[in-house]
């Protein structure tokens, strides 16, 4: 109700899931202007890191600019396979098919996985004039309001539970498709992310270890996969093929042709910490108070080195208690502490709240079955209105109403959403003709509903614009005496 009196529309809601709880990380994406010097900034979500693999000459450029200790200008790694030409084209693909055929040490340099990251994060140049060489590097500054030339970078903000990173070893160009093969080395242990975060970055452990590796044996235009996976409780490393699993030693991982990459977070002190818990656990003391936390939450203890601050929301309502809908299957949402355990955990982890008792919110209680007469109400209503209007042979007003809007209502009045459709909105079915009559725009997806009906909805969600189709009685009247003329003629005729 309160939404419908501000007018305002429906907020996007925001969902979370095991999945993004696990891989979702953040990136600061920064784009300065070399004119004017102005930074614009840019948040954005990953869930995996798609790395180039940098040729010899960028590798050239990228560890020259780290022992200068200056921002390296690779551009986009790999740009230098672009088509320029036939004769550049033949001897590219010459080239690829020679290096595929030679081992990679022979060639110079190895490549390693920090390698892919620096030229992931390396300052990118942005043109000012369109070239060939530029393609979507063209940039526009708001401030300057034209092209300037720039410079982009990007550092991680907030780093995932498990990094998932992938190498870009298949290239599509126009006229053919190729495989880089260059051999990657990537580390099992000890994958430390400390040189690309951000001064910003909230995540305080930055070191990963290997979890697993996706490899592609084959071309560009076929292949298989096949994956190598650590048990985490053993330590043992074993490859997946189709139904064949065989346990191998971590040096095959290691010179394994590495496509995606799986690292998880690593702390000794997190492992600490939950050792220290199954301690306090295991007292024989019995404390006079026991808390409740979410089994959720818990579960990230046992697992993340990063579980954040106890979040016993998951099981509570706004008003502190148990919502009604869950209160059957609480004991599934919850874990009892004693309570040093739970003064353990807050005083390390902070969060909450505190709960040391369940009980069934009577203020929820009371909405659910408030909106539930409401829903009763609503759709009772328009079923008796909408009956008279269907009996009505011919009524003189009908009134449009977006299907849009309509099926959001009547999701809300059937219980299939939860939160009310906000304002009616028509501004999609309507057309405002000269002298600001509205009427209805052709082949729009709308129904038709009668005065009565309109006045009820508007009256309870406000909105518009109003479209009526008015049905003119005059000219009704008119092509009546018209048939009758003709009718009257042709008999005449006939006699």
């Amino acid at each position: 109700a309160q939404m419908q009196a501000s007018g305002k529309k429906k907020k996007e809601l925001r969902y979370r899931s095991v999945i993004s709880d696990i891989f979702d990380g953040s990136i600061l994406s920064l784009v300065q202007c070399l004119t004017c010097d102005r930074v614009s900034t840019t948040v954005e979500t990953f869930q995996d890191l798609s790395l180039p693999i940098p040729g010899k000459e960028d590798l050239a450029k990228l560890h020259s600019a780290i022992y200068q200790n200056v921002p390296a200008k690779t551009g986009a790694c790999g740009d230098n396979y672009a088509s320029q030409g036939w004769i550049a084209f033949i001897m590219e693909y010459i080239r690829r098919f020679v290096v595929s055929c030679i081992p990679s040490w022979f060639w110079g340099p190895v490549v390693t996985l920090e390698d892919c990251l620096a030229a992931f994060f390396a300052a990118d140049e942005l043109k000012a004039l369109f070239s060939s060489s530029a393609g979507d590097n063209m940039y526009s500054c708001e401030r300057c309001k034209k092209l300037r030339n720039g410079v982009k970078y990007c550092k991680v903000l907030r780093l995932p539970e498990i990094l998932c990173i992938h190498l870009k070893r298949f290239r599509h160009e126009v006229m053919y498709s190729f495989k880089i093969n260059s051999h990657v080395s990537f580390p099992l242990e000890g994958l430390d992310l400390r040189p690309f975060l951000a001064k910003e970055c909230v995540s305080q452990i930055t070191t990963y270890d290997l979890l697993s590796v996706i490899c592609h044996h084959g071309t560009a235009g076929s292949g298989h996969y096949i994956a190598y996976c650590q048990n985490v409780i053993n330590g043992q490393w074993y490859e997946f093929d189709d139904q064949y699993v065989t346990e191998v030693h971590e040096t095959v991982v290691q010179n394994a042709e590495a496509y995606v990459l799986f690292y998880r977070k690593s702390s000794e002190e997190a492992v600490r910490e939950r050792q220290k818990v199954v301690s306090l656990a295991s007292m024989k003391e019995h404390s006079l108070l026991q808390f409740y936390i979410s089994r959720e939450w818990l579960n990230k203890f046992n697992t993340f080195a990063e579980p954040g601050p106890i979040t016993n929301h998951t099981f509570l309502c706004s008003h502190g208690g148990i919502p009604p809908n869950k209160y059957h299957y609480i004991d599934d949402l919850v874990v009892i502490l004693p309570q040093n355990v739970w003064e353990y955990l807050y005083n390390r982890f902070g969060g909450g709240p505190a709960v040391n008792h369940l009980y069934v919110c009577s203020i929820c209680q009371v909405e659910i079955e408030a909106l539930a007469k409401r829903r009763r109400i609503e759709i009772d209503t328009f079923i008796k209105l909408n009956k008279a209007f269907q009996a009505e042979e011919s009524p003189s007003v009908i009134y449009c109403i977006s299907m849009q809007w309509f099926r959001e209502w009547e999701a809300f009045v059937k219980g299939k959403d939860n939160e009310p459709p906000g304002p009616i909105d028509n501004s999609k079915i309507a057309l405002t003709k000269a002298g600001g009559h509205v009427q209805v725009k052709q082949g729009a997806d709308y129904g038709q509903i009668s005065e009565e009906t309109w006045v009820y909805l508007s009256t309870l969600y406000g909105g518009g614009p109003e479209i009526a189709i008015r049905q003119n009685v005059a000219q009704v009247q008119e092509m009546e005496t018209l048939h009758g003329e003709q009718k009257i003629e042709a008999e005449t005729r006939a006699v």
